[in-house]
């Protein structure tokens, strides 16, 4: 087994999970798993104490996008009598597994207590009850983020409903320019070499990928390829944008864009969605967060991303999509076509020196931990 090591970042301002590439990609679910049939104690508490770590970056953004996403609603002129009718609307579908009524709050705290039930029997050394607890703890966690996710993508669907594809580009830079802020701007060339920015990319695309739970058992494991001039990181699925045009396999219900949610995709065909139809709302924002924000400010994509499209219906392996984002390790020879799709023409000169941009909110206005 390969110990992996929990250390602070300057860059980022908060704890991290180092070790290479390979390491990476496997979930810190797995890895605590790893420790305790190891009966590596100390270190299977100290990854199950950084699982929340990665799964706090998610619960926290959904608890600001939920927010902005009623306020976005109310700002355009539908009555908060309505915002609230939509928003309990969306909530009536999201009922847990048992049949009870879904409270993010509530949920939260199960996890926080069953994540403490999973210590307590690290510290007793209990294996059986250790892996008992810890699959519990990543359930409910699960549970926690995927209505979480449908629960902002509900309200999207209603932006969208009501407010077309511009309302999806004017809800978008609402809820996306605090996360760019306190995410992104630090890979901007003219403020951090890209041998530097390029790792630090990496290591929260990583970190993002495993608090979403990717993967089809839904654990956080994920493909992750280097080649000579990029990497490139594959999910199947995404567990937020992708589990909605896939479904939920775990509990059996289908994709978000079927009875009994009946939410849109891309209806017009838009530089936010890469001009096709059928893109999930949810995934337009990696498109935007990623590509076009960047491109607008330093002249490059700090992500290329590649969603997939529903319907999504193929369970064979070989053949189902899979969302996938490509990180080159020079952002300068990005190709011309991924600026095309987004609607832009590469530049000849990079960096945020060369742009006009407006200027950007404070970094921690978010409450997120740390700078990114």
């Amino acid at each position: 087994m390969t110990t992996t090591e929990i250390s602070f970042s300057e860059t980022l301002g908060r704890r991290v999970r180092l070790g290479s590439w390979e390491d990476q990609k496997i979930s810190t679910y797995r890895k605590i798993r790893e420790a305790i049939n190891n009966a590596n104690w100390d270190h299977a508490a100290e990854l199950a104490d950084y699982f929340t770590d990665e799964a706090n970056v998610c619960f926290t953004l959904y608890r600001q996008w939920i927010n902005d996403l009623q306020g976005f609603l109310a700002g355009e002129g539908v009555s908060l009598e309505e915002v609230e009718q939509i928003d309990a609307d969306v909530v009536s579908k999201l009922r847990l597994p048992d049949d009870s009524e879904w409270n993010a709050r509530r949920h939260w705290d199960r996890y926080r207590q069953e994540q403490r039930n999973l210590l307590a029997q690290l510290f007793r050394e209990e294996p059986d009850l250790a892996l008992e607890a810890l699959d519990q703890m990543k359930e409910t966690w699960r549970q926690t983020h995927d209505r979480d996710v449908d629960h902002t993508y509900g309200l999207m669907s209603a932006i969208q409903e009501r407010f077309g594809s511009q309302g999806i580009v004017a809800m978008f830079k609402k809820l996306l320019v605090p996360l760019f802020a306190w995410r992104y701007q630090k890979f901007d060339i003219d403020q951090h070499p890209w041998d530097e920015g390029l790792e630090t990319l990496m290591l929260v695309a990583c970190e993002a990928m495993r608090g979403h739970l990717v993967g089809p058992e839904r654990t956080g494991d994920f493909e992750l390829v280097e080649e000579d001039d990029r990497f490139i990181v594959r999910f199947d699925p995404c567990g937020s944008g992708g589990r909605t045009i896939r479904g939920d396999w775990i509990e059996g219900t289908p994709a978000r864009m079927e009875p009994p949610y009946n939410w849109g995709v891309s209806q017009e065909e838009a530089s936010w969605n890469h001009y096709q139809k059928g893109v999930c709302l949810y995934c337009a924002h990696c498109i935007i967060l990623m590509e076009e924000m960047p491109i607008d400010r330093f002249g490059y994509p700090v992500r290329v991303v590649d969603p997939p499209v529903y319907p999504d219906t193929d369970r064979d392996a070989d053949r189902r999509q899979k969302c996938q984002w490509t990180m080159y390790k020079d952002p300068t020879s990005t190709p011309e076509e991924v600026y095309v799709r987004v609607g832009r023409t590469k530049p000849t000169v990079f960096g945020s020196s060369h742009f006009e941009a407006d200027d950007l909110p404070d970094a921690g206005s978010l409450g997120l931990p740390g700078m990114g």
